[in-house]
């Protein structure tokens, strides 16, 4: 390579021969390179032996709501990073620490124990379907058909991707498989599947422009034969590259009732054709039926494949165990409220959200509750949190507070003024209240969770446990339904009822990480215990006498309905028919145990407890803004009112009217909404240059400056999608929004 250094080099015959130039203005020389070396080589992309492990990761093992679980764990951890100091700026650093502390103690645990929900959720599909694919290849019976695993996914497609994504780690350990994932809106026709296949066998990055329209060619071969990157002779010398005995592809079928009949009949058409070379395996997500889906093949088609049914756990299931582990189990630190639950049940519901998206929400609202409430630091341990690390202002925040309000009305109430102007008045006495309120707080939740575990162990509820936690946090348990249906109980019933009942509370919940209290409970049991064997008691009485049921006021054989006729007239009236003693005495023991569960299995609302603002969060509208955006709302609200963004001075001055400060875009959004249909451009621009003119009261822009900006507010108006192109009138635009 020759250099040249002089400022001003003259052109010399040797230059005519020599192909480039490389002009570096700052050094104050040029370079010339010579005409041999011009020209790099080529790399050649190849791919490792372990390049298929990283496929399953990077393209099988996308969501459909990856985007927005990136961006929701990109945000937490920059949260995480920087808890910033609050009261303005008045929080101690330690105080800030500990928050963050806490944080990082707290949701590591959860996000552990949701991890093992979702690991064990499927984990007899899981073993089920990699027996059938490891099995399959010896199954001599199979002759040359396809192993075709058909599983029952039910209607909720957002459920699917922890399925399949599960399903690629287990078959990619248990049958050394390539897994790859299809699905309808990425695979439209045969070429973009078959795309798909191969490069996701191979791991190889899609070279196309992203189109799928354009064929490139792909060395795959021993010898750097090329193939075309739709073509199945690639992924076959590829293996042969690799050294791959096994050469299993499992292609799976996500929302297999989405793809075309034709383009299903021509995938499996081609992947029979290639079993001798390659061992395909296909996997079907059916959410209705196994026959209503076989309907849709070919009977040709249909004898290609060597299937078997699968049923999965449904997502509801495994949004009721990740409840019980992440939000209503003893393990969480932060209770999150009934509204802002509510709001995450209905969205997964009604949305049909994935469970990851349900997750997000969750570890979203642990960021927004310890980066944004100084209080949060109340949720140390005992060790962690000493009396110099609050501050004064904790004090006068607690005090703010509408349970302390509620707190001190109570106890005026109650004739206990004392208490009451301590809590007031000495700080002291008030840090001593706050650090009851933990012991209380512990109280309140295990007797919570008890009686929950309690009402669902008796089965007379028809009711989630979700609907049933949610309804106790807002206005507490509500026991009606359930002695409704005690009373209703025979005697046969009742015993068995108490036994659920005693067996509930020596085992506890696994699933709510709450261990059993037999030893604090021996009251209970033993009342139970008496009951029990007083009814069976009764009822051995009733069949030694020749009373076949034993009925009780309650029940609806004790009721009769009496017939009079008087005056050729028929009167229907209800009596009560006769109670035998036994009858009578089983009355009293249904009565005796509706008192004694009424006694032991109840629970508040949450906001009647003091300080619960500290360790509950309830906050709908972050959750609301992050989680269910509005652009629609957002964009109008900064088109009309650009000062509430800005915070400049010339924008507050327009009060809401056209002012020739206002931005561009906010101009012509005002004038927007005065039009019709069809937006004349010639008319918007005279009227726009009419106000930022030069001839305008506020002086105004020149003809040429004024049109660029006029042309670049535009171009917003169409990127948000208020204005597009129209094809009646070449000089119009078409106006896409209105304003409600």
């Amino acid at each position: 390579m020759a250099e040249t250094h002089d400022e001003n080099p003259a052109f010399s015959e040797e230059d005519d021969h020599r192909a480039v130039y490389i002009f570096n203005p700052r050094a104050g020389h040029h370079t010339s390179l010579p005409q041999e070396k011009t020209r790099p080589v080529k790399k050649r992309r190849v791919s490792s032996k372990r390049a298929w492990s990283a496929s399953a990761a990077d393209h099988a093992g996308a969501a459909p709501h990856a985007d927005e679980e990136t961006e929701t764990t990109t945000t937490a951890a920059a949260a995480a990073a920087a808890f910033s100091q609050l009261f303005g700026g008045k929080e101690s650093v330690e105080a800030a620490r500990l928050r963050r502390q806490v944080f990082e103690t707290a949701w590591p645990v959860l996000d552990g124990r949701i991890k093992n929900v979702l690991r064990e959720a499927n984990r007899t599909t899981l073993e089920d379907v990699s027996s059938f694919i490891r099995d399959a290849e010896g199954d001599a019976t199979r002759g040359t058909r396809i192993p075709a695993g058909f599983i029952i996914t039910g209607p909720n497609i957002a459920s699917q991707d922890l399925l399949f994504e599960q399903l690629s780690e287990a078959l990619g350990k248990a049958t050394q498989a390539r897994f790859v994932r299809l699905r309808a809106a990425g695979a439209p026709n045969l070429k973009a599947a078959l795309k798909k296949v191969i490069r996701d066998a191979t791991a190889q990055v899609s070279l196309d422009s992203g189109d799928g329209d354009e064929d490139t060619e792909v060395a795959l071969g021993r010898d750097g034969r090329k193939y075309l990157d739709y073509d199945l002779e690639g992924l076959h010398a590829f293996f042969g590259v690799q050294q791959d005995s096994s050469r299993r592809v499992v292609v799976a079928f996500e929302d297999s009732e989405a793809f075309e009949s034709s383009l299903l009949t021509d995938l499996l058409g081609l992947f029979h054709s290639w079993q001798g070379r390659i061992q395909f395996s296909v996997l079907f997500g059916i959410a209705t039926s196994v026959e209503l889906f076989q309907a849709r093949l070919l009977k040709s088609t249909a004898r290609q494949l060597f299937g078997a049914k699968f049923d999965v756990v449904q997502a509801d299931l495994v949004l009721d165990n990740v409840f019980k582990s992440a939000i209503a189990g003893t393990q969480a630190t932060l209770r999150l409220g009934p509204t802002l639950l509510r709001s995450l049940l209905d969205r997964q519901r009604d949305q049909v959200a994935g469970i990851r998206v349900f997750i997000s929400s969750i570890k979203y609202a642990y960021i927004c509750h310890f980066y944004a409430n100084p209080l949060s630091v109340l949720l140390a341990d005992e060790k962690s949190l000493t009396r110099q690390l609050l501050q004064p202002e904790h004090i006068q925040a607690v005090r703010t507070l509408d349970s302390f309000k509620a707190h001190v009305e109570a106890a005026v109430d109650a004739r206990q003024l004392n208490h009451a102007q301590l809590l007031v008045e000495d700080d002291g006495y008030l840090v001593r209240q706050m650090v009851e309120q933990r012991q209380k707080k512990q109280d309140y939740l295990m007797q919570l969770l008890r009686s929950l575990h309690l009402l669902t162990s008796m089965d007379l509820v028809p009711g989630r446990f979700t609907d049933l936690y949610v309804a106790a946090l807002a206005g507490g348990l509500d026991l009606t339904p359930t002695i409704d249906g005690i009373k209703r109980l025979g005697a046969d019933d009742v015993p068995a009822l108490i036994n659920r009942l005693l067996t509930a509370i020596r085992t506890g919940s696994p699933d709510l990480d709450l261990p059993g209290w037999e030893n604090e409970a021996e009251e209970l049991i033993s009342s139970l215990c008496e009951i029990r064997d007083e009814i069976e008691a009764l009822a051995e009485q009733a069949q030694e006498k020749g009373q076949q049921v034993l009925k009780s006021k309650f029940t609806a054989q004790s009721k009769v309905l009496r017939t009079t006729v008087i005056a050729q007239k028929v009167q229907l009236s209800q009596d009560t028919a006769k109670l035998t003693d036994e009858d009578k005495a089983f009355g009293k023991a249904i009565d005796a145990l509706v008192d004694l569960l009424t006694h032991h299995i109840y629970s508040d609302p949450v906001d009647s407890l003091f300080l619960h603002e500290a360790w509950a969060y309830d906050a709908e509208a972050p959750y609301r803004d992050v989680f269910v955006p509005r652009p629609g709302t957002t964009f109008e609200r900064a088109l009309t009112r650009p000062h509430a963004y800005l915070g400049c001075e010339c924008c507050s001055k327009a009060n809401g009217t056209l002012s020739a400060t206002l931005p561009t875009t906010c101009i012509l959004y005002r004038l927007y909404l005065e039009t019709g249909s069809l937006v004349n451009v010639a008319d918007l621009w005279s009227a726009y240059y009419a106000l930022v003119g030069e001839d305008s009261e506020d002086g105004g822009l020149g003809e040429r400056e004024a049109l660029v900006q006029f042309y670049h507010g535009l171009a917003e108006l169409r990127l948000m999608g208020f204005v597009k192109s129209s094809k009646k009138k070449a000089d119009h635009v078409a106006k896409v929004k209105w304003l409600l």
